[in-house]
């Protein structure tokens, strides 16, 4: 018996339905069914409704509901059962999955690649409104602020969310480009943030210019090795059109005090930065670096002993009209002097980061 070919799926995630809903209609054929998951009633009702659809109508419909946890997590395990019993169904060539707006894709696609082998994730796409775009990309406000939380645990804030969308797209849609007074900065600034990623742009109706589903981009490993960790040189883009990235490294430790006391300044013009970095008072822990908008936030990543490399900080960044010899210095002033390299107990420095991570 012949086994079975995989059905390709293509997965679209973005901020706004309304910009959304062209690029769905481009990413759909007389061949596809399409799942569409809306969180509009999650924060009065608790309950995430999804439609099924295909070209002659409605198929079916539902709700998830998602208790007082990790919504994502649980969202993804209600999704698993319903597409696999559309794919066992064998009526259709290709899965379109629309996300609510808050979820980002690396955690669904894990689970995807995971627990659905009859699956094959083919193209992942983020639709971004081009208006908004340096807005979301900047600042701090909350989803819960937004009414956008995927559940009471949420703390994220928009730039996380925006920053991490875009960061696993193999194809990210730029709407509302015409409205735009430097869309090909704009363009630059999502190839900074993820040269894997096709920018194609949507026209006036926001109807994409190129292909946006089907495409044969997604490749896991890719997909994964750019979500994580950034430490190595390659990560830097040609700046250009007032968008930088700057590569940070050093042998030397950081002072957890001096480190604290000018994340404000560090994260200043910088959009989104990752990276490794290494605490004086926490000599053998490697510590992972993440900023997003005003926001930044470190946590635990292993030991040094666990990998290949001496203990050293490691730090990528990106911005729009970025000073990266502003930004190094400021980072360079965190660092241990080489007196207190030589005479400090480093272990016993006091630590702002404890009970964070």
């Amino acid at each position: 018996m012949t086994a079975r070919a995989k059905t390709p799926l293509s997965l679209l995630v973005g901020l706004s339905t309304t910009l959304r809903e062209p690029v769905l209609d481009a990413m759909t054929d007389a061949t596809t069914v399409v799942v569409v998951v809306d969180q509009d009633e999650l924060p009065e009702r608790g309950v995430l409704s999804w439609r099924v659809q295909d070209a002659s109508g409605p198929v079916d419909a539902g709700e998830f509901t998602v208790g007082d946890d990790c919504g994502a997590c649980q969202l993804i395990e209600s999704l698993v059962p319903l597409l696999e019993a559309l794919v066992a169904r064998a009526n259709w060539d290709h899965v379109v999955l629309a996300a609510p707006p808050a979820m980002e894709a690396r955690p669904l696609v894990a689970t995807l690649v995971s627990a659905l082998p009859e699956i094959a994730v083919d193209t992942v796409t983020c639709v971004v409104d081009a208006v908004l775009l340096v807005e979301q990309l900047s600042g701090d406000e909350l989803l819960a602020e937004r009414s956008l939380a995927l559940g009471l645990p949420d703390r994220r804030n928009v730039a996380e969310l925006t920053a991490r969308q875009i960061e696993y797209a193999d194809v990210c849609v730029l709407a509302n480009a015409h409205r735009s007074a430097a869309a090909d900065r704009l363009v630059h600034l999502l190839e900074h943030l993820n040269p894997r990623t096709a920018v194609v742009t949507a026209d006036v109706v926001g109807v994409p210019t190129g292909p946006v589903a089907r495409t044969g981009r997604f490749d896991f490993d890719a997909a994964e090795a750019w979500a994580g960790e950034l430490t190595s040189s390659d990560r830097v883009q040609p700046s250009g059109d007032g968008v930088t990235t700057v590569l940070w490294t050093s042998t030397r430790p950081l002072h957890p005090t001096r480190l604290n006391d000018a994340l404000e300044d560090i994260v200043d013009g910088v959009v989104r930065s990752r990276g490794v970095v290494w605490l004086a008072n926490r000599p053998t822990q490697r510590v992972r670096w993440e900023s997003a908008g005003y926001s930044a936030s470190l946590g635990m990543l292993g030991e040094w002993s666990e990998t290949e490399h001496l203990a050293e900080c490691t730090v990528v960044a990106t911005g729009m009209g970025l000073d990266p010899a502003r930004l190094q210095a400021i980072l360079d002033a965190c660092l241990l002097t080489e007196s207190e390299l030589a005479g400090l107990d480093w272990q016993e420095l006091e630590d702002p980061f404890a009970g964070v991570f």
